[in-house]
């Protein structure tokens, strides 16, 4: 008998540990699962445009050649008119809208406002270009922190009005851009545009503007 209790016993004391065990993979489970709910279904990696000496990509970092490609692509978007800026510069804004800061946004509306006020944009077409032609470069890309940068575009502005030119400028921009990734639908860059680190300032070559 007492070989046959202690058996039992054993048997029994097995059977509560697996219960145990069990008891805790399925707390284990259910932690994991509370855990993943927090997880955001969507990773953004941003591969940089050269990678003939490989690259190491984190989630959510961005290099600083998509930083000059994106604020490049976009200020030059929102900037061209091709038939009349009075009625086009409203409309390019709301498209590009997901990519801008609600202040910025209203500063440009602003800063259009006034300027057709002033009647100088009526009838007129812009054409917006880099002013160098050199494409990116590391120093125009200054970091502030790990979601904040300042990109220094160099651009040339063109004005005509019936095909004549009335203005030919270029000018530095001194671009605030922030990461953002409220809106990934509209936006999947994660990045705005965020307003002007300092006023833009006419680039003088030769000592004489262009």
């Amino acid at each position: 008998m007492s070989v046959a209790k202690s058996f039992m016993s054993h048997q029994e004391k097995r059977i509560r540990d697996l219960r145990f065990f069990c008891i805790g993979l399925i707390a284990i489970v259910l932690w994991q699962t509370y855990s993943l709910s927090g997880v955001s279904e969507r990773i953004t990696v941003h591969i940089p445009p050269d990678l003939e000496r490989g690259a190491v990509l984190n989630p959510g970092e961005v290099p600083r050649p998509n930083l000059y490609s994106f604020s490049h692509y976009l200020f030059q978007k929102i900037n061209t008119w091709e038939k009349d800026g009075y009625s086009e510069a409203p409309k390019l804004l709301d498209v590009y809208r997901c990519y801008l800061t609600p202040d910025f946004a209203e500063n440009l509306a602003l800063i259009h406002q006034e300027r057709s006020n002033r009647g100088e944009t009526k009838n007129r077409t812009r054409l917006v270009r880099e002013a160098s032609n050199k494409g990116f470069d590391p120093k125009n890309v200054v970091p502030i922190s790990k979601d904040k940068w300042v990109v220094l575009l160099d651009m040339n502005i063109q004005e005509t009005i019936e095909d004549t030119l009335i203005k030919d400028v270029s000018v530095r921009f001194p671009l605030i851009l922030v990461k953002d990734d409220t809106n990934p639908d509209c936006n999947p860059w994660g990045i705005k545009l965020a307003g002007f680190d300092s006023s833009p300032k006419r680039i003088i070559s030769k000592g004489k503007s262009l």
